[in-house]
């Protein structure tokens, strides 16, 4: 038999096969997505997809802008459809499209695009931005905030500032009272290094071990610990560091890091403030953060059971409280 009269004559066998194929893909798509942002029943995300090296190494799934800061191009994106608009200042280090896909990361920022407008960014000389000599002075990251806020045409906005990114948020805040509408503090402290006058501070000497320590993997229970290894295995953890920073670049923040403080402003906030802090915090301990609270006026200060310091994935009630908070405060 001639394989066009076999074709012809069995054509509704083909079609359904065809179909059975269809429906099984789709239903393996449904699956794998289902799957990367999966919630128990208590509302955290359960970390399930294998993440490697390759897919942290892809470009971002949003769109990368830049804002021009005096020459200086600060990368940022955007993304959420609903809700008013909030300005994250990341961590220690980041990089738009390597952070993009780390699960903690990924899902918190996913869980706050569900009724708010993000704008994520990469500080000066970090990530996507322009590259600089030196570590961004305190200045220079207020007015790159500014910056950003105008190149998006955004007059007022909620101001979120994650770890290291905490101090700046502070920063911005009272110098500019009448733009931000709240302040959100997570996994931060107005000052890092420890001092005789700053006794709940980390001791120089941790500080450091952080340099030391960067690229070999050993950090990851300190900053991600509720990653399972089946989920980012050792090396692929060790090559998310690399693509991050490099250790001089890393010992360059650190030594910033040290001469953060601003503790003199804390009483100077006006807006409404959300700090929110994990009790088991092993990167920035949670006696920093109530220490923050106890400071800024009218603070409200949501301490987590957990050991995480930047997933807020794990943290249904803390979406939930900064949830009502933008959806509540005037803008």
């Amino acid at each position: 038999m001639e394989i066009s009269a076999w074709i012809s004559n069995n054509e509704s066998l083909l079609n359904g096969i065809a179909a059975v194929i269809v429906i099984f893909g789709f239903l393996g798509a449904i699956g794998r997505t289902l799957l990367k942002g999966l919630r128990d029943e208590s509302g955290k995300v359960d970390h399930t997809d294998r993440i490697t090296l390759a897919e942290l190494s892809s470009p971002s799934p949003y769109r990368i802008e830049f804002a021009d800061s005096e020459g200086v191009n600060i990368a940022y994106s955007r993304f959420g459809d609903t809700g008013p608009p909030l300005i994250v200042t990341p961590g220690i280090i980041s990089n738009l499209h390597v952070t993009s896909h780390l699960p903690p990361i990924r899902e918190t920022m996913n869980s706050l695009s569900e009724f708010a407008k993000i704008t994520n960014f990469d500080k000066r000389g970090q990530g996507l931005s322009d590259p600089t000599s030196q570590v961004a002075t305190m200045e220079e990251r207020v007015k790159d905030i500014s910056c950003i806020a105008d190149t998006t045409q955004t007059e007022k906005f909620f101001l979120m500032g994650i770890s290291e990114g905490g101090p700046m948020s502070i920063k911005y805040a009272v110098d500019n009272p009448d733009r931000v509408a709240g302040l959100i503090l997570f996994g931060t402290t107005a000052r890092f290094s420890r001092s005789d006058d700053y006794p709940l501070g980390i001791s120089d000497n941790a500080l450091d071990g952080t340099i030391q320590s960067w690229g070999t993997g050993s950090l990851r229970d300190i900053f991600f610990p509720s990653i399972p290894r089946e989920v980012i295995d050792d090396d692929t953890y060790k090559g998310f560091e690399k693509l991050l920073a490099d250790r001089r670049s890393m010992s360059q923040i650190v030594d910033y890091m040290k001469t953060l403080d601003v503790r003199p402003i804390l009483k100077n906030i006006t807006c409404p403030t959300l700090v929110i802090h994990f009790t088991g915090d092993l990167a920035v301990p949670v006696r920093m953060g109530r220490y923050l609270a106890d400071k800024i006026p009218n603070a409200k200060f949501l301490e987590i059971a957990g050991v995480d310091h930047c997933d807020l994935g794990n943290a249904p009630e803390a979406i939930s409280e900064i949830r009502s908070m933008l959806l509540t405060q005037p803008i």
